[in-house]
This record gives C-alpha cells, sequence and structure tokens, in this order.
C-alpha cells in the first residue's frame, strides 16, 4: 500500500540547521574567567553534564530550557567553574545574552537552499526544537523564520522532544497528520523515535561522517539536507500518480 504524500516538513534546530560557532564548554568557560571562575574546558563540559542529567525538568515552576530554568542550570554550572555567588546573576544575563545572540551561531551551508526548496514544493515547513522561549527571535535574527510556516520552542509550550505532546503540538500547527509529516534531526532518540512513536515519518541527519548512528534500517539517513532535498518532489510525483 502505497504511503500518503508528504504535506509537512518538521526540522530540528541545533544541529540540524544551525550550531555555535565556539562549543559551549567553551563559552562557558570564558565566561567563568571573566567573572574570577577557572577556564577550564574539560570541567565546564563535565558540570553542564551533570547538570543536565541532575536537574529536573521543572524548577519552580519554570520547564526545561526556559530562561528562568537555565538560572538554575547555569548557577550550577558557573559555581563549579569557580564563579562566587555574588557573580552568579550576572553569569546568566552573560550567558542568555550570548546564546540569544545570533552572532553566536552560524547556518549550515546547505539550510538556505533546503528551506527554499522547501516552501517552492509547497510543504508546510516548522522548526520543533528543544530550546528556550527565544528561538523564534534567534531564527529571525539568523535570517531563517520568513522561510517557515512556524517556530516551535519547547519552552513555550511545556513539552519537549521525544515527548508525543512536542510533536503533536506542532502537527496542529501545521494543520496535518502525521502519516503526512516528516521530521528531520540529528538525534536517534529525540528527533527519530520520538518522532515515529508520535506517528510521525522521520529522517535522521548525521552530518558526523564517523559516526553511525543506532537507527532502524528502514528510517532514511542523510549526511546533508542537499540529499533530501530531492527526494522531496520524487514523493509528491509518486504519490499523485498512484
Amino acid at each position: 500500500m502505497a504511503r500518503p504524500p508528504i504535506k509537512a516538513l518538521f526540522l530540528d534546530a541545533g544541529k540540524t540547521l544551525l550550531t555555535e560557532r565556539e562549543p559551549r564548554p567553551v563559552i562557558y568557560a570564558r565566561l567563568a574567567a571573566e567573572l574570577g571562575g577557572h577556564g577550564d574546558r574539560e570541567a565546564a563540559h563535565e558540570s553542564m553534564s551533570r547538570a543536565f542529567a541532575e536537574l529536573p525538568q521543572i524548577i519552580e515552576g519554570h520547564y526545561r530550557f526556559s530562561l528562568e530554568w537555565f538560572r538554575s542550570f547555569n548557577a550550577r554550572v558557573f559555581g563549579d567553574l569557580g564563579v562566587t555567588e555574588a557573580h552568579l546573576d550576572d553569569a546568566h544575563e552573560r550567558a542568555v545574552a550570548v546564546f540569544e545572540d545570533p552572532t553566536t551561531y552560524r547556518l549550515y551551508e546547505d539550510v538556505l537552499p533546503f528551506l527554499e526548496g522547501a516552501r517552492e514544493r509547497g510543504l508546510i515547513v516548522g522548526i520543533v526544537s528543544n530550546w528556550s522561549e527565544r528561538l523564534p527571535a534567534l531564527c529571525q535574527g539568523l535570517g531563517i523564520a520568513d522561510l517557515v510556516h512556524f517556530v516551535i520552542a519547547s519552552a513555550d509550550i511545556k513539552a519537549e522532544k521525544p515527548e508525543r505532546e512536542c510533536f503533536h503540538r506542532a502537527l496542529f500547527r501545521a494543520g496535518a497528520p502525521g502519516e503526512e509529516t516528516v521530521h528531520v534531526g540529528d538525534h536517534p532518540l529525540l528527533d527519530v523515535k520520538g518522532a515515529l512513536d508520535a506517528g510521525l515519518r522521520a529522517v535522521l541527519l548525521n552530518r558526523d561522517p564517523h559516526s553511525t548512528p543506532p537507527v532502524d534500517e528502514e528510517v532514511t539517513v542523510v549526511s546533508s539536507l542537499d540529499e533530501l532535498l530531492p527526494l522531496l518532489p520524487a514523493v509528491e510525483a509518486s504519490a499523485s500518480s498512484a
């Protein structure tokens, strides 16, 4: 039985459309050093990993990845890096300013052509990411907000990938059923399994040529969005001729 045609396309943000120009642990280490702490990149990486693993999803009513949730996260990380309690609020504000600044990031070279091509094919395109409530403004600053129909940040909807609710909220925004929607992302669990469990189709974008992510053999894996774009008209053409 032929699969229905694709009507909507969801895209992850980090490591799919954009990435930091410097690794996050480097940024945290530099900010800590500026405030009297120690700029140890490895220590920053270890502290960030522990904080993400140990902090609850909701802190005093603030959902994960929201700016106020990150206040607790940043206090933990900068404290581990030797920043004194008197400077933790300043450290948080500096970190927020850095990660809200579009110049902190770069778009992958295939992103703009892909977004333009996807919209030319008549697809409803949305960005769906585990991110703070400032993601829409960041996408605007990076010049991609006007190339998609909507941007959903997990902190805004209080649901995050791989939770089904996150994908279902995006489907509501798109006005499309899951079987006619493809989600594209870099994470086998958050993006691929999450989308499949929510009833969507999924594509894994693996930009690292040295890794082989664990995914089901039936899941399409591409190394760039350039590889995915030519598949879209073929799907539509085969559906229209069925």
